[in-house]
């Protein structure tokens, strides 16, 4: 026969193990949100740091441009090896690496960085190239005319988009700087 002190204390330990159950459940939501939240801090400080390499890649190689006058800039880092400086494959070209970056997948060389030239054609400069998101077309021999004419021969000013385009766990990355060599 069961007194009513042993059906007391068997309620009790019933209520004892909901206790637990309970206490368990609620640390476990805890755990899991701050698991979470540590994980998402994680994913935005290389987020972050992944930015910081693009950016200064870019800005590297704009002040590399920079420092040289247009036509020279133009013939290394164009697309075309036919008038590097030093003849033949001696100059960097309009694709470059960016230590601890993938390039896209789509990316057929390989190299997330890439300088664009307003280009109608390969290695063919021309004022009538049209993204005004750039800020082009642009006159670039000075005229103050933006013609259908080639001026690879014939130009003072060269706009130039520093573009580096990258991988990231969260998706594409693009970093994109735009100056004009030759500027006074």
């Amino acid at each position: 026969m069961h007194t009513s002190h042993q059906r007391a204390r068997s309620r009790a330990a019933g209520f004892a193990l909901i206790e637990i159950v309970v206490a368990f459940s609620a640390l476990l939501v805890v755990l899991l949100g701050f698991s979470r939240m540590l994980l998402s801090s994680r994913m935005a400080s290389a987020t972050s740091h992944e930015a910081t390499l693009a950016k200064e890649a870019a800005r590297s190689l704009v002040e590399q441009l920079m420092a040289l006058d247009a036509a020279s800039a133009y013939a290394r880092y164009n697309a075309s090896t036919a008038d590097d400086p030093g003849g033949g494959v001696s100059a960097p070209g309009a694709n470059f690496e960016v230590r601890g970056l993938s390039a896209l997948d789509s990316d057929a060389d390989g190299m997330p960085g890439r300088i664009l030239f307003p280009e109608s054609g390969a290695g063919v400069l021309s004022e009538s190239v049209s993204l005004p998101q750039y800020g082009w077309p642009l006159a670039m021999n000075g005229d103050g005319d933006t013609d259908d004419a080639d001026v690879s021969a014939d130009f003072t000013l060269l706009p130039v988009v520093v573009r580096v385009e990258y991988r990231t766990a969260g998706g594409p990355g693009l970093i994109e700087f735009k100056t004009v060599v030759g500027a006074p």
